[in-house]
């Protein structure tokens, strides 16, 4: 992977720590929906196995394919994903997979997500949207951590841009903590409210011909950060898209065992750790 001149990156899970925000988010709102349980609704290796079908890049995602199959009494939410896989992932392939009601309507569960992972205060300003729960409360998003410091950031030499799932809310929010966004301007900026959405190519293909790159390396912790490069080098014979799966984000601890099967590029045990990796290539 010599010459690179463009790194994508993803960044929940790759630049941003969120298991104690957008993790904990949707489990949350499942329990909003469905009251508390002993031991939780919704495990953070269940919602890696609904990652691995495709199609889950959102937590919300998660947590209304949750809230449908439990009061659908489908409680095996791991065997939901691999049947969702198998008709092409996604709520989607979930409901088709199960025959899965849609009560409460997956703008309900939008709803009450954005405002548990925002806080109350602040859901209008990153969403645009009203409270609707009952009880004020402060924001998960306040709990995440940065997993690179900015200044590693300055180990690369190539250009630098976004591609994420985040809305641009979302996405302001965690550059303004971590000081991420001197190294990333917002037309370098891909979010999941523009006109582009993972897995669709025509999002990296815009960055590489912005940044006018022929070489260009993707760095994401899902299936669909991969699924996003595949695409890429449907659409763009021009340039060469490549691969680098982090560990340890979305997919837990099958990680390394996903990307392996799905015969990335590369993977990395972290985002320093291939930072550093580049600067020495």
């Amino acid at each position: 992977m010599d010459a690179i001149d463009l790194v994508v990156f993803d960044v929940d899970g790759v630049l941003v720590d969120v298991r104690a925000s957008y993790n904990e988010a949707a489990r949350q709102t499942v329990e909003q929906f469905l009251g508390p349980r002993a031991g939780g609704w919704l495990t953070d290796g269940e919602m890696a196995a609904l990652r691995v079908a495709g199609g889950f890049n959102d937590e919300w995602d998660v947590a209304a394919a949750a809230i449908w199959a439990q009061i659908g009494g489908r409680r095996d939410l791991a065997a939901l994903a691999r049947a969702a896989k198998a008709l092409g992932g996604g709520l989607d392939g979930a409901v088709r997979a199960a025959g899965l009601g849609q009560e409460p309507a997956r703008e309900q569960v939008l709803s009450v997500f954005c405002e548990i992972y925002a806080g109350t205060a602040r859901v209008g300003e990153m969403y645009g949207r009203s409270p609707v729960l009952d009880v004020a409360r402060d924001g998960l998003w306040q709990k995440e951590r940065r997993l690179v410091e900015a200044a590693e950031l300055l180990l690369l030499r190539a250009s630098k841009a976004i591609y994420t799932g985040r809305t641009l809310g979302e996405l302001r929010a965690a550059m303004e903590r971590f000081g991420f966004g001197i190294h990333f301007p917002e037309n370098f900026c891909l979010t999941g409210d523009g006109p582009y959405r993972k897995p669709d190519g025509r999002g990296l293909k815009y960055l590489a011909e912005a940044a006018r790159a022929t070489h260009v390396l993707m760095v994401g912790d899902n299936v669909d950060d991969f699924l996003t490069v595949e695409s890429a080098r449907q659409r763009d014979s021009a340039r060469s898209y490549d691969f680098c799966g982090i560990v340890g984000g979305a997919l837990g601890d099958m990680a390394s065992d996903v990307f392996a099967e799905l015969g990335v590029e590369a993977i990395a045990p972290s985002t320093s750790e291939l930072l550093r990796w580049l600067r020495d290539a």
